[in-house]
Formats: C-alpha cells, structure tokens, sequence
C-alpha cells in the first residue's frame, strides 16, 4: 500500500512554481503584441506553449527560474499557440513549445524549440540578450 503522506506534487502543481511563474511571466494574447513585445524598452522572451502538452509543462518552471533570474533585464511572456494561431503563423512558431527571443519587436538569436529545452540552453540564450553593464568605477582614495 502506497504511504499517502510520501506523495510528491507533480512540478507543475507546486506552488511555489506556480508563485515565481505568476510574479515574473506574464501571459499575453495576439492583441498585446504591439505594445508588450514591439514597444518593449527591454529584450523580450516568448514560450509558445500547448496546454497538453507535457514536454510545455515540463519547461514552464525552468522558463520562470530563469525570469525570475532576469528580473528586470528582460521580459518573460508566454502565449497560447493554439489560442493565438495568426500570431504564431505570422511569427513563424509551428510547434509547442517553443522560445523566442525578441529585442526592439524582431528576433534576436536562435530559438529553441522540442521536448527537451534546457534550463541552461534557454539561460544562455538570455545572457546573450542583455547588454554588458560596465561596472561601476571605483573612487580613488582621497590623499591623506
């Protein structure tokens, strides 16, 4: 007899993943494009997701691990495919899920598409989207 008290909650059902995805991945539909992405002043990464399908709902807390990571720096929306078919055809996306990754409305490096997209793929992608900061100069020492 299985212990009922041993039972892990599916990732996808967790709540606390469920709580960084609310905080830092906004959902948008086909209508919000022009003022969410285009006239974004930060670059701006979109998952395409199917909502059966498993190999989205395994990349949805790696997809806002790495938003929360990049608060601030970039935006994190997820769109519907199915939901939002002439977007996805206009854009290009054919299969769920997938990423891209936009910087002033157009695309900006290689999306990531399939079942298996990892965190550190999708992480280096990012990086590769946000400007270098230069560090901040340090101040001489005043003469004593």
């Amino acid at each position: 007899m299985k212990n009922r008290f041993n039972v892990r909650v599916p990732v996808s059902e967790d709540p606390e993943v469920k709580a960084v995805e609310a905080l830092h991945v906004k959902e948008i539909a086909e209508k919000d494009f022009e003022t969410e992405v285009v006239g974004s002043a930060v670059p701006v990464a979109i998952h395409f997701y199917g909502s059966e399908s498993k190999a989205c709902v395994t990349l949805s807390p790696r997809f806002a691990a790495v938003a929360e990571k990049f608060a601030g720096k970039v935006r994190f929306l997820k769109v519907l495919r199915l939901g939002n078919a002439q977007l996805a055809s206009r854009l290009g996306v054919t299969a769920s899920p997938t990423v891209l990754f936009l910087t002033g409305g157009k695309e900006s490096g290689e999306r990531l598409t399939g079942e298996d997209i990892k965190r550190t793929d999708l992480k280096s992608r990012v990086e590769a989207m946000v400007p270098a900061v230069a560090p901040a100069p340090v101040p001489a020492a005043a003469p004593a």
